[in-house]
């Protein structure tokens, strides 16, 4: 019986490079994730270099049984975003990817997974805050998972956030997956699985999750570490611990850092210019 040759569309969320110069991919597409090799000069059509780590590709396949992965045969690419090679860009890519894989383990999540992670990828690097953009299509994964935070009311007491907001403090509980009151907080005593957040915190993240994403592009986030350590906390729980994040913090980190100093060097010359002016 002769190969049954398919197409399949999809960008690659994760490259492997074995020793024998083949090459195993992950790719996420419309219909769900599967993973196929290359075989080292057995690609007939098409560069085996296309097969890589975000790259929009279609793909020519076939099964053969009892293997477990797809052996792809022709490679043609479909868009390359060059820009996510870029050191202050590629680990908000590389968190998307690995966050995309690890929420479509066992499970098809449905076509809007496909898209927002092409949309998200676009994005960061497009957009002038690409850290803000991570965070909004992270979250926008999460919530395609069935994943979202309840942040309407306290997740123990129901007690409502929008009408309590200014008279009581709120955390994130993490493990119960939404808001929790100061009240609830003390009679539970372990904290350990709580990120405390100020108002406009949260009032961030009610937008994030109920804002269009056009809308949410427009949002201010006024703590970027704090919305990258929420993160953090609640994918490793819901998820998986992400290797990526730490990439991602380390460079949300010297961002801040380089910031501050420029802030203070700004201060400076504007002192020194005053008081130039004052003495002449």
């Amino acid at each position: 019986m002769g190969k049954r040759y398919r197409l399949r569309e999809g960008i690659i969320i994760r490259r492997q490079a074995m020793t024998s110069g083949d090459v195993i991919v992950t790719m996420i597409s419309p219909d769900g994730k599967w993973r196929g090799i290359a075989r080292k000069g057995k690609i007939v059509g098409g560069n085996i270099g296309r097969l890589s780590l975000f790259h929009d590709v279609n793909l020519q396949y076939y099964h053969k049984e009892n293997e477990d992965l797809f052996l792809i045969t022709q490679v043609t690419l479909n868009g390359a975003l060059p820009n996510l090679s870029d050191p202050d860009i590629y680990p908000f890519g590389h968190f998307l990817c690995e966050l995309c894989d690890k929420l479509t383990v066992g499970v098809h999540l449905g076509e809007k997974i496909y898209d927002y992670l092409g949309s998200g990828l676009r994005g960061i690097t497009q957009h002038p805050e690409p850290s803000k953009v991570g965070i909004l299509f992270a979250w926008k994964l999460l919530s395609q998972a069935g994943l979202a935070p309840r942040l309407s009311r306290c997740v123990k007491c129901g007690k409502s956030y929008s009408d309590h907001a200014t008279s009581e403090v709120f955390s994130l509980d993490v493990v119960a997956g939404g808001l929790q009151c100061a009240s609830c907080a003390r009679v539970e005593r372990d904290s350990s699985g709580s990120v405390r957040l100020n108002n406009s915190t949260i009032e961030e993240l009610i937008a994030i999750h109920t804002q269009t994403v056009r809308q949410g592009l427009e949002l201010t986030l006024d703590d970027l570490t704090k919305h990258w350590q929420i993160l953090k906390h609640y994918t490793t729980y819901h998820v998986a611990e992400l290797q990526s994040v730490k990439a991602v913090q380390a460079l949300i980190s010297s961002q801040a850092e380089a910031a501050k100093k420029a802030q203070a060097k700004t201060a400076q010359t504007k002192t020194a210019q005053t008081k130039t002016r004052e003495s002449n």
